[in-house]
């Protein structure tokens, strides 16, 4: 009788603990979610925001400085990264698209500190990259 009733609420605790409710996202998805926002660009006058739609992540133009402008054809809302996904460490399986060329480059993001992102973009081979350090503006 005593390894019955032990068994029946040994039970009956794993039962409340799996239909127990627990918030809408996983821990992953929050982690995630570390890079949504607004980041400036390594010169500090053009700014990208990055949003989520579903389960991938976007970056678009969200201020454009004159020279951002003139220089390399950028424009306020223009998609400039598309498709990034979490892996558990950072972001990659993305596409920068160069806002002037059209030229197409892989590109994966890795949060540095709550403050820092760093991008690498490559086109092929990823030992042959170049690295941009993005920041997030002071409020």
């Amino acid at each position: 009788m005593k390894l019955l009733l032990q068994r029946t609420t040994w039970a009956g605790g794993l039962l409340f603990f799996l239909l127990w409710p627990h918030s809408g996202q996983p821990s992953d998805d929050r982690s995630a979610d570390l890079i949504l926002g607004r980041w400036l660009f390594p010169a500090k006058q053009s700014s990208i925001e990055v949003y989520r739609s579903g389960d991938r992540y976007f970056g678009r133009i969200a201020d454009v400085s004159g020279k951002g402008r003139q220089q390399f054809g950028i424009v306020k809302n223009q998609l400039l990264i598309s498709n990034l996904s979490f892996n558990g460490t950072g972001w990659s399986g993305g596409k920068l698209v160069h806002p002037k060329t059209g030229d197409h480059f892989d590109v994966e993001l890795k949060l540095q500190d709550s403050k820092t992102l760093v991008a690498r973009v490559y086109k092929g081979c990823r030992w042959l990259h170049k690295e941009y350090t993005l920041t997030r503006p002071s409020l």
